[in-house]
């Protein structure tokens, strides 16, 4: 199918590739966005080889924007003890693409700027939508201000809190709480740069995780090395600050609580608790896979957190989306009729995209465990290159699996089998 009139709710990482994706096929992709203006928040994120490749398939600019490329993911544990490396320095030549830290920020600018640069994608700011007709010859939706835009598909990428899950599905869909929250903080560089015991972590790019008792940290540097993001996850059970509202998503908080709440940790750690006075805390939560992504009339689907979002762990929640919209494209261009198409695309992303996110539940448990002798199986099987390494990415196949996938061709791939849980978990109690 070809010139197809497309409306995408959301102009987040997912529904701006998403317009890229199908712009370059030809059709003509109108975007609907809620806020006035992008805003420079958020922090870190990491950028893997199966997005990469496809973000730069579409024309996005990536070699302007300042960046570091991952030389993999290090794992020490709370004593400071190296446990783990997964070498990425081959990505490149292995996968055909990059792994790239990238401030948050910067992404958007780039995709934003190669959606204003392609004539077949009009991009409304300030546009919320408040009213879905999904029942019509051509779907249509209404926004705030009165507007009505009608397409042949809709495509709804507005995230977690999607307004339009329920009206797809014809059900509540709330995201459920996963047990955990994050702290994220993002600092100058030159804070770790003069200390010796941090200095590594900017001038080798490795995304470092220590992980320990009820709670681990990510970091990693961020635009060339002028900046150090860190986020830190820890148990509702062990988490020293005040809870997140129920309707609240995000606090801010101050570092005291974590400082108390990492006193017996390394010092890397210790030290990075005390890099800011305050921090960003932020909900971690997720649901069960739905029943359908598609509005049964076969014109309206759901695409990224809308439909599958995931925690953090896996670093894939925007990568997943990113193959949303390249396998949608490649169904669109595959089939003869829209319902055909967003079957295709449904059938073949869901098994993908739930496999990835019960990933993120295995990590949790791993990653939290008390010192013990489960702890001390883990540590050993860490460094077997086998199904039985709980690590996702120290299993060959599996980080291959998930590294190699191109989006952009459909057809089956075989799902790896799914890392065992621990035999424990700080998890059953809280």
């Amino acid at each position: 199918m070809k010139d197809l009139q497309v409306l995408i709710v959301g102009a987040g990482i997912g529904g701006l590739q998403t317009a890229l994706a199908l712009a370059a096929d030809g059709h003509i992709v109108t975007v609907l966005e809620s806020v006035k203006e992008f805003l420079e928040v958020g922090a870190g994120i990491r950028v893997p080889p199966n997005s990469t490749r496809l973000s730069l398939s579409w024309g996005v600019d990536l070699q302007s924007v300042l960046k570091e490329t991952s030389l993999g993911n290090r794992f020490v544990d709370w004593h400071g003890t190296h446990l783990l490396d997964c070498p990425f320095d081959d990505a490149h030549e292995r996968y055909g693409a990059s792994y790239y830290f990238i401030h948050r920020a910067d992404l958007i600018n780039a995709l934003v700027t190669a959606v204003k640069l392609h004539p077949l994608i009009t991009l409304h700011m300030n546009t919320a939508v408040v009213s879905y007709d999904l029942d019509l010859p051509h779907p249509a939706v209404r926004t705030s201000s009165g507007e009505h835009f009608t397409a042949d598909l809709i495509i709804c990428a507005d995230g977690i809190k999607s307004s339009a899950r329920s009206a797809l599905t014809g059900s509540n869909v709330q995201p459920l709480d996963t047990g955990d929250v994050a702290y994220r903080i993002l600092v100058p560089a030159s804070s770790l740069l003069g200390d010796p015991d941090l200095r590594d972590l900017v001038t080798h790019p490795w995304a470092t995780h220590w992980i320990g008792p009820e709670g681990h940290a990510v970091g990693y540097p961020l635009r060339g090395g002028q900046l150090y993001n860190v986020i830190i996850d820890v148990t509702h059970g062990t988490d020293l600050g005040a809870p997140i509202g129920g309707d609240e998503w995000r606090v801010e908080a101050d570092n005291q609580c974590l400082m108390e709440r990492f006193k017996e940790w390394c010092p890397q750690m210790r030290k990075l608790c005390a890099l800011a006075s305050t921090y960003l805390k932020w909900k971690l939560a997720d649901f069960e896979q739905l029943e359908s992504w598609v509005h049964p009339s076969g014109q309206v689907a759901l695409l990224g957190d809308a439909c599958h979002p995931m925690m953090p762990y896996m670093a894939q929640g925007a990568a997943q989306a990113t193959e949303d919209a390249a396998t949608l494209a490649a169904a669109l261009r595959t089939h003869t009729s829209i319902p055909a198409a967003l079957d295709a695309y449904e059938s073949q992303r869901k098994p993908r995209a739930a496999y990835v996110a019960a990933n993120t539940r295995v990590l949790q448990q791993w990653w939290h465990l008390y010192d013990g002798p489960e702890k001390d199986r883990r540590d050993v099987l860490m460094r077997e290159n086998s199904k039985e390494n709980p690590m996702f990415w120290g299993w060959k196949e599996r980080r291959d699996w998930l590294f190699g996938h191109d989006a952009r061709h459909l057809g089956g791939v075989e799902i790896p089998e799914l890392p065992s849980m621990p035999r424990e978990s700080v998890y059953e109690n809280s």
